[in-house]
């Protein structure tokens, strides 16, 4: 069921709430801040629809059956069984357990991933770190797909096409949305390359496709330049890393795109303290499409970032290689 940019807030809100997916419509909009997502109760009836079925269809992936009861959220179940990005089943296991519930005051930060060249084990390494810190907010810094085969700068004439590589791209992202159905996931410059390329075609945006549709993003994910949250910007990143970025607005800045940058660094002033986390990537530096960084002497980092206890702890985790 295709649903409009409101209709998938509320289906995110419904989705986050799976008590609410008991009441009728009319209890909804009556008992619940919905009204303030959208006053049209058609959205509400399209969007609690859909949160129904994919309520149901993602329980079925759980090896341990959820109750649908308010207090138990979507973001709070992890899976009994881990795929790798090839699609096999891992030799780490998470654990179902119902009493063990996360907390969307921790944010898992997870790096660029650069679909179709996601490192392998870094999958599990996020997951491993979600569990651990016990995050409820999962927030992806952006350049999901890469898009060598379409980029402005010259590709590999001997790699994939760029039919051959969009294919890849989301075969390997399907394995992402097993392991996190719900997420954010910033633009990047790499992810907005289809867009930029239209334009430079001459084609207006109305023929093109949302990016969530381009790599069949579930309905639980979505989408932005930018986002808050507990009074943390988290971005993509362009030109200054995640540190110049704080110290400029005067507001604690999670970013990516950097990918040989990774560090928390804080300043505080007579009145206020803020941090900048940069995060590196989650991609193999061996695949052709990152040839261009041979002769820097510096490297990919790998690893994640978090932000816990309402944006006030920041840490980064480097994945053991």
């Amino acid at each position: 069921m295709k649903l409009t940019k409101k209709q998938e807030k509320v289906y995110n809100y419904l989705l986050n709430k799976p008590g609410y997916l008991k009441k009728s419509s009319d209890w909804i909009f009556n008992n619940t801040k919905v009204d303030t997502i959208s006053d049209n109760i058609y959205d509400l009836d399209k969007a609690l629809k859909q949160a129904r079925i994919d309520y149901k269809t993602i329980s079925n992936v759980f090896d341990t059956v959820v109750p649908l009861q308010e207090e138990v959220s979507l973001k709070s179940i992890t899976t009994s069984k881990h795929y790798n990005v090839r699609g096999e089943i891992s030799s780490k296991n998470y654990n179902v357990n119902k009493n063990q519930s996360l907390d969307n005051d921790n944010v898992l930060f997870v790096a660029d991933l650069h679909s179709p060249w996601i490192l392998d084990g870094y999958l599990d390494f996020c997951k491993e770190q979600q569990e651990k810190y016990k995050c409820g907010t999962v927030i992806f810094s952006g350049d999901i797909i890469d898009g060598h085969a379409w980029s402005y700068h010259e590709s590999d004439v001997d790699g994939m096409s760029v039919g051959d590589e969009l294919h890849a791209a989301k075969k390997q992202l399907k394995e992402v949305y097993k392991l996190f159905p719900t997420a954010h996931s910033l633009l990047g410059n790499h992810d907005l390359l289809i867009s930029r390329k239209a334009r430079t075609a001459g084609l207006s945006k109305h023929f093109i496709k949302d990016f969530g549709d381009v790599i069949e993003a579930p309905h639980g994910w979505s989408f932005s330049y930018e986002l808050i949250k507990d009074n943390v910007r988290y971005i993509h990143g362009s030109i200054g890393n995640a540190f110049k970025r704080a110290v400029n607005s005067r507001m604690s800045t999670c970013q990516g795109h950097l990918h040989s940058e990774t560090f928390v660094q804080w300043s505080v002033s007579e009145k206020d303290a803020i941090f900048g986390l940069q995060v590196g990537g989650g991609f193999d530096r061996d695949k052709y499409a990152f040839d261009y960084g041979k002769p820097f002497t510096k490297k990919p980092i790998i690893g994640c970032g978090l932000v816990l206890d309402k944006g006030t702890t920041p840490l980064v985790k480097l994945m053991p290689l």
